[in-house]
């Protein structure tokens, strides 16, 4: 069980990312697929400010305006094409590998699937030690023990195939496996609060809600981390049960497409969090 090891207490990650004068951790050098997103732009600041050297793979038009002033590299490229995948990891070197990109409505030429289809050989042929995904609640569940709604099922499914790619590679990972994350949108102006009381636990049976800002530091506390390495985790938060229960009231009412709100669910419930933290 990873809950007591794991549970990131926010000042001291909040104080030791910005007050160290050295890494807290051995450099890593990192490549964060999706580096200028909401995502992984927080993800590239706190890395840079703990001393590891970061790359962002973004796609010609990215809009890198996150990172501005921030010292990362840039490959370039479209994820979901494999001749330019390889084309801008040609000679490329990393320690870790991180996933940020979040796909919503998959298809034959935009899926996990097909992303790590792209990415997983060329990690394996570079020797990278840990390729860090965020992988769907609801795993091999069947659809009836899955309460999630048809669209979001499906991208699951998804997600899972994908995993047995990773698994099956040989490359180093870690899984963090979401059930539901909380503010809906990575631009929701409380996207980077935290309560301070998630958890990663190897009890894969548990269906939890995270808040964005505490998958964050989870994600940075298994950066480099050899405890997480070849492990499958969820992500749980005991104190967001009001907010999950919202979550999963919208998620019962859709069919064929997402609904970000939903009035016979009502507002969502307020939550004590924190305004300090891991992000810079």
């Amino acid at each position: 069980m990873f809950r007591s090891g794991f549970r990131i207490l926010v000042s001291s990650v909040f104080l030791a990312v910005l007050s160290l004068s050295h890494p807290v951790t051995a450099q890593e050098n990192v490549l964060i697929i999706g580096g200028a997103g909401e995502t992984g732009s927080t993800l590239a600041k706190i890395l840079i400010a703990r001393g590891d050297k970061v790359t962002a793979f973004v796609r010609p038009s990215t809009n890198r305006r996150r990172l501005e002033g921030v010292p990362v590299e840039y490959v370039v490229g479209d994820a979901m094409k494999e001749d330019e995948v390889a084309v801008a990891l040609d000679g490329k070197n990393f320690s870790v590998i991180i996933d940020t990109i979040q796909i919503l409505d998959v298809t034959d030429q935009v899926s996990y699937t097909r992303l790590y289809e792209n990415f997983v050989p060329l990690a394996k042929r570079m020797g990278v030690k840990q390729f860090l995904i965020l992988g769907g609640g609801c795993n091999d569940r069947p659809r009836e023990k899955c309460p999630l709604s048809p669209p979001l099922y499906t991208v699951a499914k998804n997600m899972t195939v994908a995993e047995y790619i990773l698994r099956g590679s040989g490359v180093p990972y870690t899984i963090i496996r979401i059930g539901a994350l909380i503010p809906g949108g990575p631009d929701d102006p409380d996207s980077g609060l935290r309560t301070g009381t998630s958890y990663l636990s190897t009890d894969l049976s548990s269906f939890g809600g995270i808040w964005r800002g505490d998958l964050i530091d989870q994600i940075i506390g298994c950066t480099g981390n050899e405890a997480c390495i070849n492990k499958i985790m969820i992500i749980d938060d005991p104190t967001m049960k009001p907010q999950l229960d919202h979550w999963l009231c919208k998620r019962s009412y859709e069919t064929d497409t997402i609904n970000f709100h939903d009035p016979r669910c009502g507002d969502m419930p307020p939550l004590a969090v924190k305004r300090g933290g891991a992000t810079p």
